[in-house]
């Protein structure tokens, strides 16, 4: 006797699933994002800056996450695909190293350079369901007036 596994039922439950739980984040993004009000990112120093991205993703508030990036990473960051974050926390910054991303053929006025590890379960992109990750973000100012932004974040310096 042949026993048939079910396979399309199988799938239709994991998507189903998969469906349920990102609604569940979306939702619970938008309620937090209405508590927790996105700071004035244009008054914040850089590594205030770098917490408030990653605190933003924890939230999964990705416009507000977005909103601390450079416009010029945003447009690069377009096409790539989405990681959607289930779950984020633990993360610590290091202090900041005065480290230009594209030495000196750097136009900007000052740049910092953060070491970042934090916890995650994040879905798509190629990245793997959860663990430790970490990164290296670059953070910099065009002129003397203008504000931080997130100009690149990487694996390695």
């Amino acid at each position: 006797m042949k026993v048939r596994i079910p396979y399309k039922k199988i799938l239709a439950g994991v998507s189903a699933a998969i469906f349920i739980i990102a609604v569940f984040f979306a939702i619970r993004g938008v309620f937090l994002g209405l508590i927790k009000p996105m700071p004035d990112i244009d008054a914040l120093g850089p590594r205030q800056l770098v917490l408030t991205y990653y605190k933003r993703l924890a939230l999964t508030d990705t416009a507000g996450a977005n909103r601390c990036l450079a416009d010029d990473y945003r447009r690069e960051l377009a096409d790539v695909s989405p990681v959607y974050t289930v779950w984020l926390g633990d993360v610590k910054i290091s202090e900041d190293a005065r480290l230009r991303l594209r030495g000196m053929n750097s136009a900007s006025y000052d740049e910092r350079q953060y070491f970042v590890e934090y916890s995650a379960w994040q879905i798509g992109g190629g990245v793997s369901p959860s663990g430790q990750e970490s990164s290296f973000v670059y953070v910099a100012k065009k002129t003397k007036t203008s504000p931080w932004r997130i100009i690149c974040i990487g694996s390695g310096p």
